[in-house]
Order: structure tokens, then sequence, then C-alpha cells
């Protein structure tokens, strides 16, 4: 089974493998449409815009050359064809702060907040249900543990410690990232 991390990956997909291609998609689709959406503001735009990456990076994958990594070629790629979109429909005027913004951040660290991004989500993910539902409601739409308790019909305790499994859970699975950079990019998003 090959790694989306092994060097050799792109010539196993221009050699056809599609169990290669499918494994590059996943490990890297959800990452590169938060990416693109930094310049974009608009996610189903920037997943369209992902999936013709990767719909290009099949059917030309004979010609395709890749200089450096598959993960750097797909991030430039996105970066490239965001801009070409915003220059492309005259947007300049209408470009999102965030992307005016973005446009001050080094590369680096946009691709390292995308890939955040998607840990992020990930760990949510894999919360139990109920668990799952009662984090969401707390942490992205502002409610508060008795207002969480009453929606859902179940005590403030419950949700107390469900919120306490949750972050538990998520400490656990982003414990290779610095706890700055987490709270950095939690409470940057509830602006």
């Amino acid at each position: 089974m090959i790694d989306i991390a092994d060097p050799n990956i792109f010539r196993h997909i221009r050699e056809g493998d599609e169990a290669a291609f499918s494994r590059l998609f996943d490990g890297y689709y959800s990452s590169l449409c938060f990416f693109a959406h930094k310049y974009l503001g608009d996610m189903d735009l920037s997943r369209s815009l992902v999936q013709q990456v990767f719909v290009d990076l099949w059917v030309k994958r004979e010609k395709t050359k890749i200089i450096y990594t598959v993960k750097s070629y797909l991030y430039q790629t996105v970066k490239n064809r965001c801009i070409d979109f915003l220059r492309k429909e005259k947007r300049t005027a209408d470009i999102p702060e965030s992307a005016e913004i973005q446009n001050q951040v080094p590369f680096r660290d946009l691709v390292e907040e995308a890939e955040l991004n998607d840990r992020i989500n990930q760990s949510i993910n894999e919360l139990p249900e109920k668990c799952r539902e009662i984090f969401l409601l707390c942490r992205f739409e502002g409610l508060k543990y008795a207002e969480i308790a009453q929606k859902l019909n179940i005590s403030v305790k419950t949700v107390e410690m469900q919120m306490g499994i949750a972050l538990k859970k998520m400490r656990e699975n982003l414990s290779d990232y610095q706890m700055v950079n987490l709270l950095i990019f939690v409470f940057s998003k509830k602006k």
C-alpha cells in the first residue's frame, strides 16, 4: 500500500495507479478545500476548484512534471487556480478581506492552518454522536450549557460531562500541535 507521503506516489499515479490517486485525493482534499477557502471565501467554490485540480492532475498525469513534492505541487496549484479565478471573475474589488490579509501571510502558514483545520474537523467527526452534537452547539453555535441542556432535553451535568469528554479526546488527537496554535485557530474563527 502506497502512503501519500511516499516521494514516489506520483510515479505510481503517472503509471495509472488509481488506488494511489485515490489515496492522494483522500489525503489532501479536505485541507486543500480549506486552503482555497482562504482565498475565495466560498466553500462550495473551493470544493469545485480543488476537485478540478485533481481531475486535471489525473487527466494530464503523463505530461505533468512535479519538481518538488506532490504536496507542494497541489498547494501551489490550488493557490494559482484561486488567484486565476479571482482575476478572471474581475472580482478584485470584491476579494474577501480575509484573502487580502492572506496575501500578507507566508504561504507555509496558510498550508499549516489548512492542515490544522482539517485535523480539527477530523477530530470532531471522530467524537461519539451525542458528544459531537453538544460540542458543536457549544463551540460553533455559541450556546451556553443550560441552553444546550434545554434544547436536547438533558441535564446541565450531562452537557458538562460530554464537553469534558470532547475536549479530552480532541486534546489527545491534536496533542502533536502546539496548544497555543490551536487556541489561536479556534478563537480566530469566533469573530
